[in-house]
């Protein structure tokens, strides 16, 4: 029997939203505050990369293993066991400022920890979206979830600088572990569809190797969704320098200074905004896979006009910001939608995971070769248009003579009880 999709199970799923909403801007908040005393008490961009890895990592290399307890578990105990572990760790980290011992590694093994936990959160707030959302309103509820996470991430160092200059860290660090609790809250009040009995599968759980083999199998089977994970792979990999050599960018090359940088930032930000309003207000386009393309198209053509920007153009580098930041909620949302359509529910966690660690595992390769390559060639806008134009070329090449355009051809379901 399959689980029933209704208002009732839609009303529920805002509840459980609304709260993690809440808990994601004290974990903004929280985020640029420890990032910041990292950076004052260091004055090393070393450890902020550090910082980063530690918090990204643990995404990718526990990602396709975390998929399978989500599918396994309850999922609605496992997001209340890691929000809870969460906010356990932001209160080690409040402690040790309180006690003055806090030590930049101390911090930077909790923020490990944190990504550790992240890992299972994810994939598992992620996975119920199909179970609780009504088919027809999963790509407005995709956008608007865009829309208000990228709203949120923006606002979170806003208010965590401002709070900065009257609060102490760990006064700050509490918004971040009573937003968690406060998460917790609507979370108890609803009930979460379960997988295996809802879907006549054994309640007896198979193997785990079993398990992570049928959420590799699906990937394999499922018409072009290995391709989209290479695709996927290559194209954030290509997108990795310009996130990770920007400030160098503008100052360096463009002769730039704080100020431009934020307005480059806050214009590829708007971008972000934009594109989520779009999909949150429309229903989707008919054709996913054409709008996923046609927006890789707009983002690596907004990067060719970002890495040609004459010296000092900064309006022309925040236009092609702009216009890259459109088209990036219009590519994911439309991704997620299919993903959230075309899986079967009891193997969504373990498909969403893997995809997620497969897109990301070369980011942290992009990370460090890009600072290498500019190192060498002593200008970065060589590098953007390089990775600008293979972009494109790999979206094309792709188009072309994989099956990347059947994404969305595979019905759902039909995958879910064949063996590997």
């Amino acid at each position: 029997m399959e689980t029933q999709v209704d208002q009732t199970t839609f009303k529920s799923y805002l509840k459980l939203w609304s709260g993690q909403l809440i808990s994601l801007l004290g974990s903004s908040i929280a985020s640029f505050t420890i990032i910041w005393w990292i950076m004052l008490e260091t004055e090393s961009a070393l450890y902020l990369s550090i910082a980063a890895l530690l918090s990204f990592a643990p995404l990718i290399i526990l990602g396709p293993f975390s998929g399978v307890f989500v599918d396994r578990w309850n999922r609605k105990a496992l997001i209340g066991v890691v929000d809870f572990l969460q906010a356990l760790t932001t209160v080690f980290m409040i402690v040790l400022f309180m006690l003055d011992i806090a030590s930049v590694w101390y911090i930077l093994a909790l923020l490990g920890l944190r990504g550790v936990f992240q890992a299972f959160h994810n994939p598992a707030v992620s996975a119920i979206i199909p179970l609780m959302v009504p088919r027809e309103k999963l790509s407005r509820i995709n956008g608007v979830n865009y829309l208000l996470t990228g709203a949120l991430t923006l606002a979170g160092p806003l208010v965590g600088a401002l709070l900065l200059e009257y609060w102490r860290i760990s006064d700050i660090l509490w918004i971040d572990a009573i937003t968690f609790i406060v998460a917790v809250v609507p979370l108890l009040m609803i009930n979460v569809p379960p997988v295996r009995k809802e879907q006549g599968l054994s309640p007896i759980a198979p193997s785990f190797r079993d398990e992570f083999s049928e959420g590799l199998g699906f990937i394999r089977r499922a018409k072009g969704f290995l391709t989209f994970a290479m695709v996927a792979t290559a194209l954030n990999f290509l997108l990795t320098p310009l996130s990770t050599i920007l400030p160098y960018y503008v100052k360096v090359d463009h002769l730039g200074d704080a100020s431009s940088l934020a307005l480059v930032s806050a214009f590829f930000q708007g971008g972000i905004l934009a594109g989520g309003v779009l999909m949150s207000v429309m229903k989707g386009f008919q054709r996913k896979t054409v709008a996923i393309a046609v927006s890789i198209y707009g983002i690596f053509t907004g990067y060719a006009f970002f890495a040609l920007a004459p010296t000092g153009s900064f309006w022309v580098m925040a236009a092609s910001g702009l216009v890259m930041g459109f088209c990036v909620p219009i590519a994911n949302v439309s991704t997620q939608t299919i993903i959230q359509t075309v899986v079967p529910p009891n193997l969504l966690g373990r498909v969403n995971s893997v995809l997620g660690s497969l897109a990301s595992a070369a980011s942290p390769l992009g990370m460090i070769l890009s600072g290498a390559v500019v190192e060498f060639a002593g200008t970065a806008s060589l590098l953007l248009l390089g990775c600008s134009g293979s972009g494109m070329l790999v979206m094309t090449l792709s188009w072309i003579f994989t099956d990347f355009r059947n994404l969305e051809d595979t019905k759902a379901g039909e995958l879910q009880l064949r063996n590997i």
